[in-house]
Order: C-alpha cells, then structure tokens, then sequence
C-alpha cells in the first residue's frame, strides 16, 4: 500500500519475456541473459513512474538455466534500486522441509524479493512454512485462489457441498492472514484472482475481505478494467493488477521495436489512467 500511495497506481508491470518477441537487434552477438536485461531494464525504468510494483515470472529467466536465474536475480536487484517492491511469479507448493525450503529461497531475509505466488493445491498445511516466513521477515504471499487461465474452473470451480473449491481455499487464506494484519486491516497473506472471472471476483472479496488481491488477466488477456471494481474498496485500494505482455511487447502494435521502452512506459501510463477508479 505504501507503494500504491507514492506512486497513486494499482499497476503491477509482469516481466514476462518471452524470448520469440524481444526485438532482434538487442540479441545480436550477446548471451540470452545480456538479451533479457537489455530489454528489462530500459522498460523498467521507462515503467518506473506508473507502476506500484513488478512480477517478474521465474519460468522465463530459469528457462535459460544458471546464467537465466542470474538475469532474474539482477532484474529483482534493479527493481529494488528503483524502490519497486518485488513479487515472486513462481506458484511453489510442497509438502514439509521443501515448502520451508522454498520459503527460505524467496521469502529468507536477505532476498531481493518481497512477496511469491504460492500454490495451495497439497493443502493448509503446505502453507504454513511460506506464511511463517512471511511473517518473520516482514514479507508476503499470494495464494492461488481463482486464476485467469481458459481451464480454472476444471478444479477451482468443482462444488464441495454447498461451495466451490475456489471459495474453500478463499477461507482457508482468509484465515492465515488474520494474525498479521497492517494497521489499515490488510494482511500480507494475499491471494491471486483472475480479471477474467469478474463474478468470482466479487463474491471472492466477500469471502476474503483483509485480502490484497493479485489480478491478472487484465489486457492481454481480456480483463476490462471495470470488471475489476468490485476487488478494490472506496479509497481505491485492495488489490494490484498486472499487465505483462501489454506493456512489454506494446512496440509491436506500432512496428517500432527500436522504441519498445518508450512504447511500454505510455503502455504502462494509459493502463495507471484506466484502474485508477477513485481517483
């Protein structure tokens, strides 16, 4: 929330670089890692002004192996230098002393990272480690409750009784958020909701009230703007929405990949403009 206030901005920046749409010239006679920061960094930077935080998605630094994961770490680095709050995009999930692994990994107190995406589906009890983590080092969570993909509703959606499975984990992350709330009743145990469930959306902040949601699906997607209002309360907060590809790649609709950071900070720009409903 500090962030959203000095910045007066619900945008999330995805660093998501899929490496087929990094324009050509910056991989001229480089390594995939140069590459990946030649293209990051100019974006963040060019970012920096409209964005409350980035999410940089591990899968596509670690596809490139060690020197992938050291791009990432430098990435998650500069973010910091930026006073950008870092969020994890790695959905870990495991039972016992690889969750505490996990959450030493991302959540430890010496890491450049703020906040993990965090995957329920093994149970409350695979948990505990990344909320005790969280909670000694002054970080937080975001449980996967109801994501944005064609196919969530495969599991997320199956009734349990008289509710649904998303519903189920929305309480059990409601819970696990009650014993460190901030002083404005958010807790650092949040949960991520897809914009492209606007209906689940509402009746999820029902059932999760002390919850930051994490949204995506927001452009590229198809989330509209208004369908995400009912996530945020009346001063505005509540929640941070990312946008990835519609930022990073906004040079392609102009056809001027020498441009791409220009191109994604007025991309970042118009998309602050859109959710920024109380205003």
């Amino acid at each position: 929330n500090e962030s959203v206030d000095t910045k007066q901005s619900v945008l999330c920046l995805g660093l998501d670089p899929h490496w087929d749409r990094i324009p050509d010239f910056l991989k001229e006679d480089c390594t995939p890692d140069e590459a990946i920061l030649k293209f990051l960094i100019p974006i963040i930077d060019a970012c920096e002004p409209h964005i409350a935080c980035v999410k940089p998605q591990i899968a596509f630094f670690e596809q490139f192996g060690s020197i992938g994961f050291s791009a990432f770490e430098k990435v998650c680095m500069y973010a910091k230098s930026k006073q950008l709050p870092v969020i994890v995009d790695a959905k870990r999930g495991d039972i016992g002393s690889t969750a505490e692994a996990y959450a030493e990994a991302f959540l430890g107190k010496n890491r450049p990272y703020d906040a993990l995406t965090v995957n329920p589906y093994m149970g409350e009890d695979t948990l505990i480690p990344f909320v005790k983590k969280a909670n000694e080092n002054g970080k937080g969570i975001f449980v996967l409750v109801k994501t944005s993909n064609p196919g969530s509703g495969d599991i997320q959606d199956l009734p349990i009784g008289d509710e649904l499975v998303c519903e189920k984990i929305a309480r059990m992350v409601s819970r696990l958020g009650l014993d460190n709330l901030n002083t404005n009743q958010y807790s650092n145990i949040g949960a991520v909701v897809g914009a492209t469930y606007p209906e689940e959306l509402s009746l999820l902040r029902r059932d999760m009230p002390s919850q930051i949601f994490l949204i995506p699906g927001y452009g590229a997607q198809g989330g509209e703007a208004n369908d995400l209002r009912s996530a945020f309360y009346e001063d505005g907060k509540g929640a941070l929405v990312n946008s990835s590809r519609g930022i990073l790649f906004a040079f392609e609709d102009a056809k001027e990949p020498e441009n791409f950071a220009l191109h994604a900070g007025e991309a970042a720009r118009k998309a602050k403009e859109d959710l920024n409903f109380f205003a």
